[in-house]
């Protein structure tokens, strides 16, 4: 409970025992510049937890120092090294008596042999789960996740098990490559897109210290502006693609959109670079679930309408090794689709999918069941384990994510602050898939498109410089209205006459007033902070100081009860000293426009600093 030192004889809600803080001026609040901290560190250490692949790099001061792209990487190995990468699948597989056992490609040939042996069924085996944590509102630290066969588990122990791993195999590569170093000389750098929720990001985090990084020594990084900080210093012979010769697009004033196109996500953002080659967001982060899945679904989509529901559900339940080959492989294939190409793609199949089809409609071929279906006949043929299609029909297994992603931006070229841009540059593993480049480049013909090379290791290379540079873009777009629930001066005319209230004091007064703390849409300077708000206990042996904040995508709520304002958790104060009784408060200082919010909290006698943090988990 917690409210204005001036007026906490207002009563309670009786229904939370909640007292809103009163906030007599509901403007803006001021800024004010806050102290930045940089502890020292020897490495920089980035981990990449994509929906579909991830993976870790590091690189110390004096490599950064030498070239800022001199990083180490890790090359995974799958398929009794039929594959090799340098990421691996994002899988993650729990013994019967739920401990961890492995992660990655290995997670997966591992399942592979259970099934072969039909072991599998009390094992937990979770793959691409990362996009929980968009698709879930109600995230907390008591939700489950359901693996491959419909068991559930604890998602904090998954994500905290998968990041585990790949933080005690980044320290084991460090050891053997002679660059050994304590924990406490790591600067932990994790990945995670810009439209993620507070909630997510908060979920992430936890995950994160749960798995053994230490809270502060972490740094969460945006997805697309570590890409951007990627590119920025690739020689512009390696800024391949698109139109306008050798004329880097990072110089200052030149603007530019980055499209993070990932396995499950499309981040989007819009940078103006400064002096100093520094970053500016002139325009919110956005985008939406549009990755690569969506032509992994198509694709499964393509085979049930082909061999029937009933086949390839029963594939999906029985050959799971087969289903996972056969989503490697594709994986592959999509990169290869031209969409200037009039040849037939050949895709090949896991004879078990065949099996299946012939035992269930016995005494016909798969070759007879597309002959006699009027929408593949003449475009596709199915012999054995090849399934070879005419490229319009293998191009259509993109549209429904094209679609979105084209309309989605020209939508955004006709805002005016993204209108002039120079460049589009596009990173993460589906932007280099050759149909998508070949559509974006058609679709904006009067804009540079930049592909670097590697795009799929764009984020996780820029994670790695923005642990050398905390301070790599100065300012961001603020993507919701952050405010808290207040108690205000009544102003006729303007209140709900049925949320007045009056104090003890006599003052008329408005309850349920959402008090602003920054806008949506407001440019909020990275490192700076608004003017403290103070607030006090409610009662003598009160130890815990909670403060209720609310968003909204209005610019300018009015109350917090009003339709698209949400209460996404709560601000907390730990104030175990309970000796002055109700003479203890703190001056709060919330500090936005980093990837995450931060909070410090002081008490408003000796300015000592209390422990305070967020609880947006429940």
């Amino acid at each position: 409970m917690a409210t204005s030192k001036k007026t906490k004889s207002l009563k309670s809600n009786p229904k939370t025992g909640y007292k809103a803080p009163v906030c007599l001026d509901t403007a803006r609040l001021g800024i004010q510049k806050r102290n930045m901290k940089d502890t020292p560190y020897i490495l920089s250490a980035a981990i990449d937890f994509g929906t579909t692949f991830s993976g870790y790099a590091f690189s110390t001061q004096y490599e950064y120092k030498q070239s800022p792209l001199k990083v180490s990487n890790m090359t995974w190995t799958a398929g009794s090294g039929n594959l090799m990468s340098l990421k691996t699948s994002t899988c993650i597989l729990f013994s019967p008596n739920g401990n961890f056992h492995s992660f990655g490609f290995d997670a997966e040939d591992k399942y592979a042999d259970l099934l072969d042996n039909q072991k599998h069924h009390s094992w937990y085996f979770f793959r691409r789960f990362k996009m929980s944590l968009y698709e879930q509102e109600n995230i907390s630290r008591t939700m489950t996740i359901r693996d491959q066969n419909g068991k559930e588990m604890l998602a904090m122990k998954v994500f905290s098990s998968s990041i585990q791993f790949l933080k005690d195999h980044l320290l084991a590569k460090c050891k053997e490559r002679g660059t050994e170093v304590f924990m406490s000389d790591i600067r932990w750098v994790l990945t995670m897109p810009a439209i993620w929720s507070d909630k997510a990001k908060q979920f992430m985090r936890e995950s994160a210290e749960k798995a053994g990084i230490p809270g502060a020594q972490l740094v969460m990084a945006l997805e697309a502006e570590a890409a951007a900080l990627y590119c920025k210093y690739l020689p512009v012979s390696d800024l391949a693609v698109g139109q306008a010769g050798n004329v880097s697009i990072f110089k200052p004033g030149a603007k530019y959109m980055v499209l993070d196109m990932g396995g499950g996500t499309v981040d989007i953002t819009v940078h103006q670079v400064e002096e100093g080659l520094q970053l500016k967001e002139i325009h919110m982060a956005n985008g939406g679930d549009w990755g690569g899945t969506m032509v992994d679904i198509e694709f499964e989509n393509l085979l049930t309408d082909i061999l029937g529901p009933e086949v390839f559900n029963k594939f999906k339940r029985e050959q799971v090794s087969d289903l996972l080959e056969l989503q490697r492989s594709f994986e592959t294939k999509k990169r290869c689709i031209h969409s200037a190409s009039d040849s037939k793609i050949t895709f090949t199949l896991p004879c078990s999918l065949l099996d299946i089809f012939e035992e269930i409609n016995q005494g016909t071929s798969v070759e007879e069941k597309v002959a006699n279906n009027k929408d593949y006949a003449n475009n596709l043929t199915w012999k054995n384990d090849k399934l070879r299609m005419k490229s319009e029909i293998a191009k259509k297994l993109f549209e429904p994510s094209l679609r979105k992603i084209l309309d989605h931006v020209t939508d955004l070229l006709q805002k005016p602050d993204v209108a002039d841009i120079d460049a589009i540059i596009l990173v993460g593993g589906f932007s280099e898939c050759p149909i998508l480049q070949s559509e974006i480049s058609k679709r904006f013909a009067n804009k540079r498109l930049v592909i670097p090379n590697q795009a799929g290791l764009a984020v996780l290379t820029g994670a790695v410089i923005n642990g050398h540079e905390l301070e790599a873009v100065t300012e961001r777009i603020s993507r919701l209205t952050y405010g808290v629930d207040a108690i205000s001066t009544f102003i006729p005319g303007l209140h709900d006459p049925r949320l007045m209230m009056i104090g003890e004091d006599g003052v008329v007064h408005c309850r349920g007033v959402f008090s602003i703390h920054v806008r949506a849409g407001e440019t909020v300077p990275v490192g700076l902070s608004c003017q403290p708000q103070q607030y006090v206990v409610m009662e003598k042996d009160q130890k815990r100081l909670p403060v209720r904040l609310y968003t909204t995508e209005d610019p300018n709520p009015i109350y917090v009860i009003e339709e698209g304002a949400t209460s996404i958790g709560e601000l907390i104060v730990d104030m175990p000293d309970t000796t002055k009784g109700l003479n203890r408060g703190v001056d709060v200082v919330l500090t936005f426009g980093g990837a995450e919010i931060e909070v410090k909290a002081l008490d408003m006698h000796t300015q000592k600093e209390f422990n305070a943090y967020f609880n947006f988990l429940g």
